[in-house]
């Protein structure tokens, strides 16, 4: 199998590996008792929370997206048979996924007018796109991939991976406030390890096909180029988990984003001692934050590097060869420098954008615990740039109607996605626990490979039974 295929079908392993485990918990999408998770949408949010204490012991999302390839013959009572289904014809393939778990979010509201919030999180971002190829699941080999393909003027394909943990320390407060409006805004502060980046990419990589002196059929390689660029904690050497942890934090490089938010609320009624503002009896509310500003600083692996202009009479047949006898990153390095004739080594350090967005957030109060919410998600940046590395959300338009108490809850997400899908999606909450898929049809089978879910566990300790308000706080 060749080296073309072997990245393609790398990628598609590397994007779709994650899809059972579970940034985009639309449940709590300007809900007062989202509590510590609110602030991954809106900094602001903590100081207009119901609860004055909130610890998200754990909460964890993935969401995935990708286009003209299935799972077929899944089974949940046997999994073993599953294979990738790729749709026939010529195809722009993609698939992008986002994984996010959080550790000890904790929020506290100091008084009615400010809060603070710190957490631990661990989040990784997956993109793959090709320009138009044919792809099939009958392919096994690198010939019968360049036959498949004979007419496809190149191929062109990137994979970028940025993962990394961070710290976060929140602050909220009230900027403005009157008897029939609040303007709350907030910051967070993302300390982070960037643990894990990876860039591959294939170069408008064409070809022609030739009949050898047995009356073979072969193709040989005409221009374009490889690029290979990663992080070198996969370099190092691990011996124990001990070592493996420290030796990987040593390694990697230390970053810092910010997050900025603001969120202003209408209420019917001017506040009264007999009628108090509190954190659920709004009419509307207006959400407006910048989040992920910052990008990922990697070290560079010495086996990184750029490749092009292939060699004369570079065959199908000789890349296949020298990389079924290549068995690790350095003789793959070693295999691509006597395929092309130009090789470029990379810097010491690379970087790789975080989803750096704008989220416009409307919350409108329906009364007796109903609710409905909308959210535009803005990327600044789009994925399919090839002079940068750069990493994007994969949500467009929310809409979330919910009815929802202090205990429990059921929200109903109609979401439109970058890539142009429309999902129905569902959560309940019962009690501390909130479980969400966001495209139901996972519930039958998760065959189109479109979706993903979350989970949420909170506790609320030393909370007061009833729901805080500025009456509620010593003068």
């Amino acid at each position: 199998m060749n080296f073309l295929r072997v990245c393609f079908l790398f990628a598609l392993w590397n994007l779709y590996s994650f899809q059972t485990n579970a940034q985009n918990y639309h449940a709590t999408n300007g809900s007062a008792y989202a509590g510590a998770v609110g602030l991954f949408n809106n900094p602001a949010s903590g100081v207009n929370s119901v609860y004055k204490w909130d610890l998200n012991i754990l909460s964890l999302q993935t969401t995935l997206t990708t286009n003209n390839i299935s799972l077929q013959n899944f089974s949940y009572k046997d999994p073993s048979n599953t294979t990738l289904s790729f749709k026939e014809g010529s195809n722009s393939y993609y698939g992008h996924q986002t994984l996010d778990v959080n550790l000890f979010n904790f929020l506290y509201k100091i008084d009615e007018k400010h809060a603070f919030g710190i957490g631990f999180r661990g989040r990784m971002y997956n993109h793959f796109k090709s320009a138009p190829i044919v792809a099939s699941d009958t392919i096994s080999s690198g010939y019968s991939f360049f036959r498949a393909n004979r007419t496809t003027p190149y191929l062109d394909e990137y994979l970028t991976h940025n993962g990394w943990i961070e710290f976060n320390l929140n602050y909220s407060q009230v900027l403005h406030e009157n008897d029939r409006s609040r303007l709350t805004g907030g910051i967070t502060l993302n300390i982070s390890k960037a643990l894990s980046g990876f860039n591959g990419s294939i170069n408008k990589i064409s070809y022609e096909e030739f009949i050898n002196s047995n009356a073979d059929t072969g193709y040989i390689i005409t221009q374009g180029g490889v690029g290979l660029k990663y992080s070198n904690n996969y370099d190092l050497t691990y011996y124990s988990l001990k070592n493996t942890v420290k030796e990987v934090l040593k390694n990697s490089a230390t970053g810092m984003a910010l997050n900025l938010g603001l969120e202003y609320t209408l209420y019917n009624e001017a506040a009264s001692d007999a009628t108090p503002h509190t954190p659920t009896n709004y009419s509307w509310k207006f959400g407006f934050s910048l989040m992920d500003l910052g990008k990922n600083t990697f070290n560079t692996s010495i086996y990184s590097g750029n490749f092009y202009n292939p060699v004369s009479n570079l065959t199908d047949a000789d890349i296949s060869k020298k990389f079924n006898n290549a068995g690790s990153i350095s003789e793959i390095r070693d295999s691509l420098a006597t395929m092309f004739t130009s090789a470029d080594s990379i810097a010491s350090k690379f970087t790789i954008s975080r989803p750096t967005r704008l989220i416009l957030n409307v919350d409108k109060n329906l009364g007796n615990n109903f609710g409905i919410n909308g959210q535009l998600n803005m990327n600044f940046y789009s994925t399919a740039s090839y002079s940068k590395l750069l990493t994007r959300e994969l949500n467009l338009i929310t809409i979330t109607p919910r009815w929802e108490t202090i205990a429990w809850g059921f929200f109903l997400p109609i979401q439109y996605t970058t890539q142009g899908k429309l999902w129905v999606g569902a959560a309940v909450k019962l009690g501390p626990l909130t479980m969400g898929l966001h495209n139901i049809s996972w519930i039958k089978s998760p065959k189109d490979l479109n979706g993903g879910g979350y989970l949420m566990l909170s506790v609320h300790p030393f909370n007061k039974s009833k729901i805080m308000s500025r009456f509620d706080c010593p003068q």
